[in-house]
């Protein structure tokens, strides 16, 4: 039988973790910033790791969702929460006032949370799953 590598990773909670760093990361270093060169932590203040930490919330958590819903579940509902919150992370990032990015992003980020734990939730409670054999759902 054939695995699939991202059949033995919990991708909701890979991306409910990418989420969080990511929002914690961009929440706390205006907090830290003046702190980090005596710290030697300079690194966390790169726009090429923010970036990179946007890139990679986003591509494990819409593999995640996207999986759950094309194999298990079939609502559309986690992955509208997803969008929306990447959004929130994207302007909160992006657009928004400085004064206003902290707020903006723990809310994009709880979104993303959100739609990690609605997806697991509507895995987990999958009629289909539990009808067919195991087997039918390993693509």
């Amino acid at each position: 039988m054939r695995t699939n590598l991202f059949s033995k990773w919990n991708l909701d909670a890979l991306g409910i973790g990418a989420s969080l760093v990511c929002a914690v990361h961009c929440v706390l270093l205006p907090l830290v910033i003046t702190a980090l060169p005596l710290l030697g932590l300079e690194m966390l203040e790169n726009e090429l790791l923010e970036y990179g930490l946007l890139a990679f919330s986003f591509l494990v958590g819409y593999t995640a969702l996207f999986r759950g819903y094309r194999r298990h579940h079939r609502h559309i509902r986690p992955l509208v929460l997803f969008t929306l919150g990447y959004a929130g992370l994207l302007a909160g990032h992006f657009l928004s006032p400085e004064d206003w990015e902290p707020f903006v992003i723990s809310a994009g980020a709880g979104l993303i949370v959100w739609a990690h734990l609605l997806n697991l939730k509507e895995c987990r409670s999958c009629k289909v799953c539990a009808e067919e054999p195991a087997e039918a759902h390993q693509h």
